[in-house]
């Protein structure tokens, strides 16, 4: 199989251990030793082989496709990269961890669940007792696969389909660990549930995929994570969240990315709205070498609202690449995005925005906004926001800004006696408070202020 489109120096005598599935090698053989090592029931196994047929005769993504017009991907060596380690041991408790995940984790009182997913598989499951009496199910994907198959087989894929593109196949054939979150009719889970996808080993390819499921009248809150100390190699991060919020279902969502310098994060993430639902979306986008996000809302019903918060923040030479899509079915729905970001060094950020009203959603109210600041002569930020509205009937606003620090702010900071760049910091911790606010969590919001403060120090 041609993963680097003429690129691939593979053996092909090489003999690929059940334990370990190499991306430049990977073939029906390959995945079938993962589907046996995961004990996948028929319908998931039929899923991977499927999705693998897919993926060798679809090419990855280039930059002749509009939204890979200004993010180059042809010097990743996919045949390089490890897709499938053996899993590590699983961990008895928070505290049999590694440090950088401890720190991270935080203490239980502020989750109701945990999924801890390492390199290529689950470590660690924490479940409050209250909320499984209540039918709350959070697994891993190929667990609940096994005993959840009616929830899977009826969701799975419903959101994102397996042949939409390269990057969303490979996550099909390849996903293990995840999770599912399935919140039954009327239940409230009184403290976020989380899900952390981590990553120890040199040169390995992750394939996480989170379905979340709320039925109607639920309510929750799910906190998922990327996040990594920075190990050697070169990593990536395939991954697909898919989002189902049911009829006067609320939810809010937060989404933290925080990987090492060495990784490249490939990411959809997909919300549907049904009527009279609520969804609040937190993101932050602070980590990796290059990320390549594409954040869907989809209003369905009658009466439903999306709202989206959203910072990240660029250094040396990150390359961040955003896409969102406000997508409005349906009339009297509405859809608010604020997304900010600063940059810094050889950063770059490209954001591509889309609110789309459909003829019969008159009376849609939708908001799009990309504030970028400036904080080095060589970053760069290129924003796009767009509308395409076929009803006319509707309240709909974007637009975007790009620009430095401001100066007149900067002298009356310095006047009063601090330095620039403690003044400058400042200045950006404002910029971003209205979104780390919405974090849900304190020790996860403390820890993202953190990481915000760290850049904007350099």
């Amino acid at each position: 199989m041609d993963l680097n489109d003429g690129d691939v120096n593979v053996n092909p005598t090489e003999t690929i251990a059940p334990s370990t599935i190499h991306l430049g090698a990977l073939d029906r053989s390959a995945v079938a030793a993962l589907s046996a090592r995961e004990r996948d029931p028929d319908f998931l196994v039929k899923r991977r082989e499927e999705a693998l047929v897919f993926v060798e005769r679809t090419p990855f993504p280039n930059r002749l496709e509009e939204l890979w017009r200004r993010t180059d991907i042809s010097g990743l060596k996919w045949d390089r990269v490890l897709a499938n380690v053996e899993p590590r041991p699983p961990a008895r408790s928070v505290k049999d961890l590694s440090p950088f995940l401890q720190e991270e984790i935080g203490p239980s009182t502020e989750r109701s669940a945990l999924i801890v997913h390492v390199d290529s598989g689950i470590v660690l499951r924490e479940m409050d007792d209250e909320i499984a009496k209540l039918g709350v199910t959070v697994l891993p994907l190929v667990e609940a696969a096994r005993t959840r198959p009616e929830l899977i087989q009826k969701h799975l894929g419903s959101v994102v389909r397996p042949d939409e593109n390269r990057l969303s196949g490979l996550n099909a054939a390849l996903a293990s660990g995840g999770a599912v979150i399935h919140v039954p009719r009327g239940v409230t889970v009184p403290r976020p549930i989380r899900v952390v996808v981590s990553r120890e080993t040199p040169d390995l390819g992750t394939f996480p995929h989170v379905l979340v499921v709320m039925e109607p009248e639920s309510t929750a809150t799910v906190i998922e994570e990327y996040v990594s100390p920075g190990e050697s190699g070169t990593g990536v991060n395939v991954g697909v969240s898919e989002i189902l919020v049911g009829q006067a279902a609320n939810l809010h969502l937060a989404t933290l990315q925080r990987w090492g310098s060495n990784v490249y994060h490939f990411g959809v993430e997909r919300v549907r709205v049904a009527r009279d639902a609520r969804f609040h979306w937190t993101f932050a986008g602070l980590g990796g070498k290059l990320s390549k996000v594409d954040m869907e809302m989809h209003l369905d019903g009658e009466g439903s609202e999306a709202k989206f918060s959203g910072c990240y923040f660029g250094n040396e030479s990150q390359h961040f690449d955003f896409h969102s899509f406000q997508n409005h079915r349906v009339g009297h729905s509405l859809s608010d995005l604020l997304f900010k970001g600063a940059l810094r060094g050889k950063a770059r950020m490209v954001y591509q925005g889309l609110i789309k009203v459909h003829k019969d959603a008159q009376r849609s109210d939708a908001y799009q906004a990309n504030r970028n600041l400036i904080l080095s002569n060589k970053a760069r930020a290129d924003s796009i926001p767009s509308l395409e509205i076929e009803a006319n009937d509707v309240r709909c606003t974007h637009g975007a800004t790009v620009g430095q620090v401001d100066e007149d702010q900067l002298f009356y900071l310095m006047a009063r006696g601090l330095a620039r760049l403690d003044a400058e910091q400042l200045i950006v911790r404002g910029f971003f408070e209205p979104v780390l606010e919405r974090i849900p969590a304190e020790s996860l919001r403390a820890l993202v202020t953190e990481a915000i403060e760290r850049k904007a120090a350099a």
